[in-house]
């Protein structure tokens, strides 16, 4: 199998990780060069934290966050948590497909433009960004300011969009042997996964739940929780197609067209 270049283009820490990494931990381990982009400094995401405090959590947790999953490295884009949808669409497609070109990327994994009812404004900015500057990296006219750079346009073949709904999936991957990886990916997230936990106490309360389970739940002792949230839905993935765990995707790859194969229409 031809090495590729793998690059994972996320909102926020651990969205990746979350819907992906036990596929790019997978990927790593094939021998494949895996690089993470992180659009924001998740400087909103916690009801303990200072914004200050979750900017300063940010490189080194994404640093430990791709070094479990055995990526090659971290690009940091630095927008304010909650506020990329204020970026202008071109220039955050610019950033991007900067990286696909300088990386010479074949490869890459973000969340689904066209998925219905996401609600997260940051998750919606970064898929358009991703998908349009994966559509047009080949071409030469599109961020002309990167040739004067010396980088060279480049073509995009694959693209792994997280499945949130069953009906978009067409693509699963068996993680049974990269659990593990993934898991170590989120909680080197360490502020991230407080938040989920907290997050989930929150939820829970404000439906209904009675107080007295949720007592004894303490978010910053996370891992059993994110543990069993990740059995749960990679196991029932993996159900699906005979696995002990998966990931779910609506996959996208490039086809030669019909007529280099005879068959033009």
């Amino acid at each position: 199998m031809a090495k590729k270049v793998v690059l994972s283009i996320a909102a926020h820490g651990d969205d990746a990780e979350f819907f992906a990494g036990g596929t790019l931990a997978k990927m790593a381990d094939d021998g494949h060069d895996v690089y993470l982009v992180i659009a924001t400094h998740n400087d909103r995401g916690s009801f303990r934290l200072s914004p200050g405090e979750l900017r300063a959590c940010a490189q080194p947790e994404a640093e430990a966050s791709a070094a479990a999953l055995g990526a090659q490295g971290v690009f940091m884009l630095g927008y304010v948590d909650g506020d990329l949808g204020d970026e202008k669409q071109s220039v955050l497609r610019g950033k991007i497909m900067r990286l696909i070109r300088e990386l010479r990327a074949d490869i890459i994994f973000c969340w689904d433009p066209f998925a219905p009812f996401e609600d997260h404004p940051d998750h919606r900015a970064v898929a358009w960004a991703a998908s349009d500057a994966a559509t047009f990296a080949h071409f030469p006219l599109y961020h002309p300011e990167h040739l004067t750079d010396g980088l060279k346009p480049y073509r995009v073949t694959e693209r792994y969009w997280y499945s949130k709904a069953g009906w978009q999936t067409n693509r699963l991957v068996d993680i049974s042997d990269y659990m593990d990886k993934k898991l170590a990916a989120l909680y080197g997230y360490h502020c991230q996964m407080v938040l989920t936990v907290d997050d989930f106490v929150q939820a829970a309360r404000a439906t209904g739940v009675d107080e007295s389970k949720l007592a004894t739940i303490d978010a910053l002792k996370f891992k059993p929780y994110i543990q069993t949230a990740m059995h749960a839905r990679n196991g029932a993935l993996g159900a699906q197609m005979g696995t002990v765990y998966a990931e779910a995707f609506r996959y996208e790859r490039e086809e030669a067209p019909n007529f280099l194969h005879g068959t033009a229409e």
